[in-house]
């Protein structure tokens, strides 16, 4: 996993493909933040098969059996509150999951640090909030 320290080195290897154009829809590396781990990729846009859309996805803890409801209430508000720049899901592992995508297209230096480093930092923070609110024993 790519250490906090070197998140930036990231950032700088993304600005160097776009700047050579060889950044491709399957890039991917590991990033971890915290006790948050996801990966930063590269992924064709949906509306736009020409198009590529830089991801940031980090897993923050797995939901509750038992109840998911109560969970799932408080990730919508959360969503809610992120006003769109990044959103809570769950997917079928049983994980949630933080998000945040921009596309490539017209990307400067200054955006792709703040997507990577301010979606890993919001990660962080929630898996934290979320565990002490719905149990540690949902910790990855």
């Amino acid at each position: 996993m790519t250490e906090v320290t070197s998140l930036m080195g990231l950032v700088e290897r993304i600005i160097e493909r776009i700047d050579d154009g060889t950044l491709a829809a399957g890039f991917e590396e590991k990033i971890q933040r915290g006790s948050a781990s996801g990966s930063m990729c590269v992924v064709r846009d949906r509306d736009n098969p020409d198009g590529l859309v830089l991801v940031v996805r980090l897993a923050l803890m797995r939901v509750p059996e038992d109840d998911p409801g109560p969970l799932f209430h408080r990730l919508l508000d959360l969503n809610h509150e992120l006003k769109g720049r990044a959103a809570f899901s769950v997917h079928d592992d049983g994980n949630v999951y933080l998000t945040s995508g921009r596309p490539v297209e017209d990307l400067d230096p200054g955006e792709i640090i703040d997507l990577l480093l301010w979606t890993s930092e919001q990660a962080d923070h929630f898996d934290d909030l979320l565990l002490a609110e719905f149990g540690h024993e949902h910790s990855l």
